[in-house]
């Protein structure tokens, strides 16, 4: 193997000399100092540097390795030093080439010929290794990244060769979309045969409809026409969101009224959704028959919005447990030809998953003929779950426009200034359909919301559960209106709630104190790029590789969600749970053979029926008579009050031991959803991060120790110390982890509501007494739900014989209600 020498100017007159046979490191390095004689420029000395002493090469050797070198080659010399360096070289009849070295290679002693496909940095070329070198420099200057995103960022340079630009993504601001783009999920490539409307099999008047919007079904609707849709199949449909689901349903169930098959289910998870679905069936088939809502109506009435609610309407939108406290009421539901269950997925909900379950197994019982129609954006295992359901798979993987995802690594401090630069942009673009785009931000948390709202400087609105369906309804009609250019929201949007929006941005993978599963992922990233409205979609992911949970980083997750695939729909519930849909059941059907049928039908009923049944008689609430099966008034008031069976012992428990109805219904569920107006102020106080709800475990130890409080200016002391006064104030071994300050906390917001307060002067309230701030819909929802325990308590107090206690929850709910 050939030998080369390498010159590098080091001192004045002194060089560095590097023998090497091929790149990287050198046979030695070697100092060369030189001396100019009578003869001219000769070597005066070689030093060798050791790891531990250094030696020199006898001046003769040098010489004869120089001569015996295939090429010298000088690099990064000024022009006299390389004068004198060849006028040394010619007295042995020598001379050298000039080359180009890696710079940062020459700093660690290596040599490494520069290419043209070397990484660009600050007007020069390194090597790649110098530059990944570099980068992990860079990264630990701006703080902690994690191994994947340090992969993503070391991918990124070998693709664009350009480390500034690379090194730019850790303070990202206007960054090109080459660098930031994780992927692009492209349109449909899937071919399906085209189906015209005017082919279908409808009822005229559905099909002249539906040919005022298109003229052809979009793929999903087609591939569910072939599979059987207009001949009465069932179907289990997943496909991503914005490609047409729903209208499968629409097809199905307004056509089966009008040709006199029965009536029209549409059953969805959320009010807000069932409102929306209201709406839109009302405009579209309200000409073709009755359209009605059953939801969860407040109690607590704040307006007088006229909503068709009768059970007899043809086409009847609803919420899973509105529609379900009919079945267990035992009101009739006769005549239903479709049933539409939206969002099928929320099977695998831990608190929800046994009603809806249910349910489906009930609406089974009662409409054996109806076609049923399952729709689901995100199911891992649809085969297994269209087998339990007994429904034709129809599957379309693909997106009606592509969606851009990208990922950007950004800190907390960053995150806000960010979504205003990208939505500000998104905004200017107008789609070849004439749509401005607009934008979806998710956060973590209610507070969240309105924080990162206040601090846009663009047109921009929070969206939350705890707005108020007034609040919430204003925020969809300003958005589909094109005023408003973001809206920041929860988890509230993933669910199905239109908002039109060409681009999504994650401004955190958390959802309240867990991260987003891959399936909520997918679910929320598909709310970006409708085919009526835009080109295309964007995701947006700003992770923040500082921020860590359960022993995982922002950034690390951020991988995980985007590579990741859907989970599968794990139905399972506990005995109890099993308990209270065997209740449910009963409350239909009364021979064991029903009740197995039902019970068989259900995809998480582990427990034989006859075991629940004799659970339940053991228990007191089911009796057999007869060959027959019926639920004990206290097993009704389970089943009628969607009652967990613990709770109603614990009622029951309770007025055994004479306890006030108030203090039950708090008991079963306190008031969690009051913040500190002050929290970062009490955070920047005390040096630790202050969690904002107040009654969390974290907030009550760090901010009411004597330590903490000490450290506070005087007004916030004494807010402290009322508040600490009223409500923390207990003789709990455990205070104040007791539950004893959530409690007492949330018979103050009843004390408020006696006083004639509506939510908002609730809020008010709380702000002005006690730094408090709590949303109006949340402080709604708790004295509906409120006044519905009471009504529990109430009831199992009559089935109990505890008439005054019966009468006092009766009269308490009634002044809640009416309060004004």
């Amino acid at each position: 193997m050939p030998l080369y020498i390498v010159a590098t100017p080091y001192r004045k007159d002194d060089f560095k000399v590097y023998p090497i046979r091929d790149e990287g490191a050198p046979l030695f390095v070697g100092v060369l100092s030189l001396q100019r004689t009578d003869k001219g420029v000769r070597p005066l000395r070689v030093r060798v540097v050791r790891e531990k002493e250094d030696e020199y090469l006898p001046v003769s050797s040098f010489i004869d390795l120089l001569k015996a070198a295939s090429a010298i080659m000088t690099s990064g010399m000024e022009p006299a030093q390389e004068s004198v360096f060849n006028e040394m070289l010619a007295a042995y009849q020598l001379s050298s080439r000039r080359v180009s070295l890696c710079r940062f290679c020459l700093m660690e002693d290596r040599v490494t010929f520069k290419r043209p496909d070397m990484v660009r940095y600050k007007g020069e070329l390194i090597c790649l290794e110098c530059a990944k070198k570099e980068l992990k420099r860079e990264v630990s200057y701006k703080g902690r990244i994690t191994r994947e995103g340090l992969e993503r960022l070391e991918s990124l340079l070998v693709k664009t060769r350009d480390l500034g630009r690379i090194i730019a993504m850790l303070t990202p601001s206007n960054l090109p979309p080459e660098l930031t783009r994780y992927d692009t999920i492209p349109a449909s490539d899937e071919r399906v045969k085209a189906v015209k409307i005017e082919g279908l099999d409808l009822d005229p008047r559905l099909k002249a409809i539906l040919m005022e919007r298109m003229e052809e079904l979009m793929p999903v609707q087609a591939k569910s026409v072939h599979s059987g849709l207009l001949k009465g199949e069932s179907q289990l449909v997943v496909s991503a969101t914005a490609t047409g689901k729903t209208l499968i349903g629409e097809m199905a169930g307004v056509n089966n009224y009008l040709r006199g098959r029965g009536r029209m289910l549409f059953l969805v998870p959320l009010v807000a959704l069932a409102n929306q679905k209201y709406e839109q069936f009302k405009s579209r088939y309200g000409a073709l028959g009755k359209v009605g809502i059953r939801v969860g109506t407040s109690r607590i009435a704040l307006n007088d919005l006229k909503m068709n609610v009768s059970l007899g309407s043809d086409i009847i939108v609803g919420t899973y447990e509105a529609l379900d406290f009919v079945l267990r009421k035992g009101e009739a539901l006769r005549g239903v030809g479709t049933v539409v269950i939206d969002e099928v997925h929320m099977l695998e909900d831990e608190e929800r998953g046994h009603r809806l379950d249910g349910l489906i197994a009930r609406l089974r019982s009662c409409a054996p003929q109806a076609q049923f129609i399952f729709l689901s954006a995100t199911i891992g295992n649809p085969k297994e779950i269209s087998r339990r359901l007994k429904a034709r798979l129809v599957e379309y993987e693909h997106r009606p426009v592509p969606l851009e995802r990208h990922l950007i690594f950004a800190g907390a401090h960053e995150k806000n200034r960010l979504i205003e630069e990208y939505a500000s942009k998104e905004y200017a673009r107008v789609s070849s359909k004439g749509f401005r785009g607009q934008t979806i931000v998710f956060t973590n948390s209610r507070k969240k919301c309105h924080q990162i709202s206040q601090s846009l400087r663009i047109q921009s609105a929070p969206y939350h559960a705890g707005l108020t369906y007034a609040q919430r309804k204003g925020v969809e009609e300003r958005f589909a209106r094109g005023e408003l250019k973001v809206v920041v929201t929860t988890a509230a949007l993933a669910a199905g709630v239109d908002f039109p929006a060409s681009q999504v941005i994650f401004e955190s993978l958390a959802m309240g104190r867990e991260w987003l599963s891959v399936s909520e992922f997918q679910q929320m990233q598909g709310r970006a790029g409708r085919p009526d409205y835009h080109d295309s979609g964007k995701i947006i992911v700003l992770a923040d590789p500082e921020f860590e949970m359960d022993g995982e980083a922002e950034d690390a997750v951020a991988f995980r969600l985007l590579g990741g695939c859907a989970e599968h729909v794990n139905v399972a519930y506990d005995e109890s749970g099993q308990m209270e849909e065997a209740l449910a059941n009963a409350c239909i059907a009364s021979s064991e053979a029903e009740l197995k049928r039902m019970g068989d039908a259900m995809l998480g009923m582990t427990c034989d029926t006859g075991y629940l049944i004799d659970r339940c008689v053991e228990k007191g609430l089911m009796v057999r008579e007869g060959g027959r099966v019926k639920n004990t008034p206290l097993g009704r008031a389970i089943a009628t009050h969607f009652l967990r069976v613990e709770n109603a012992y614990l009622i029951r428990d309770r007025l055994y031991k004479k306890a006030d109805p108030l203090d039950i219904a708090v008991e079963l569920e306190p008031f969690d959803a009051a913040y500190f107006r002050n929290a970062e102020r009490l955070s920047r106080i005390l040096g630790v991060s202050v969690p904002s709800r107040a009654f969390s475990p974290a907030s009550l130890d760090i901010v009411f120790s004597g330590e903490s409080i000490a450290k506070l200016d005087r007004s916030m002391q004494a807010q402290l110390t009322d508040f600490a006064r009223e409500f923390l104030d207990c003789e709990c071994d455990d205070a104040p982890f007791c539950g004893c300050p959530e409690r007492k906390f949330s018979k103050k917001i009843v004390e408020y509501r006696l006083q004639g307060k509506d939510p908002k002067g609730i809020s008010r309230a709380i702000a002005a007494d006690y730094s408090l701030s709590a949303y109006d819909g949340d402080i709604l929802g708790y004295l509906d739900r409120l006044t519905r325990n009471l009504d529990a308590i109430g009831e199992i107090a009559g089935i109990l014989g505890r008439h005054e206690a019966a009468r006092e929850a009766r009269e308490l709910a009634k002044r809640i209600e009416d309060a004004a």
